[in-house]
């Protein structure tokens, strides 16, 4: 009489992101046993992965800015000579913010794959009465918790004022210029999070 009992049993857990792979290669052959022998092939093959990531990213770009040019005045005089010009008032502001986020499901193999030996187990030509008992395991458990919490704040505020030309009660009076206001910010943020 031949008796031969094998149990194959697999359990993959569930995880809460895309499993990039898994694999787990077994084979079993039971071939010309003996009488009375016994055998008993038992396969765990197991994967659970959980990986949970968070990225909090605030940017907060503020510019304030104010350019003035001084106030020029020729009042009640003979002649006025050269050009009467208050300056140029220039506003500039140039603002760049890159924000890359790279997050990777975890897994066991930590190259998108798990991939477990191929399990062989052959029983051939047991003897009479034989027993055989194998067992093999296979199991991987990966945890992968980031947090990333960033926060970015780029204030500008500029003032920019020229002096005030005034030239009253002159027989004669020059050119009356009043210089420039000028207001220049250039910003540049660059965050690279990569799990």
């Amino acid at each position: 009489m031949i008796k031969a009992s094998v149990l194959r049993y697999a359990a993959i857990g569930m995880a809460t992101v895309s499993l990039a792979g898994f694999a787990a290669a077994s084979t079993v052959t039971v071939s010309n046993t003996g009488p009375d022998s016994e055998q008993k092939t038992k396969l765990i093959n197991t994967n659970k992965v959980k990986a949970k990531n968070t990225n909090n990213v605030g940017v907060g770009n503020v510019s304030a800015q104010q350019a003035k040019t001084g106030k020029v005045k020729a009042n009640h005089n003979t002649s006025v000579d050269g050009d009467l010009a208050s300056g140029t008032a220039d506003n500039n502001n140039t603002t760049t913010t890159d924000v890359i986020l790279s997050n990777s499901a975890a897994n066991g193999g930590g190259n998108g794959n798990w991939l477990n030996g191929d399990s062989d187990v052959s029983y051939d030509t047991t003897g009479p009465g034989s027993t055989q008992k194998t067992v093999i395991k296979n199991s991987n458990s990966v945890k992968t918790t980031n947090n990333n919490n960033v926060e970015v704040l780029n204030l500008n505020h500029q003032s920019a004022k020229s002096g005030n030309v005034s030239a009253n009660g002159n027989t004669t009076v020059g050119g009356l210029t009043s210089g420039d206001a000028n207001n220049t910010s250039d910003t540049a943020t660059t965050i690279s999070i990569s799990n």
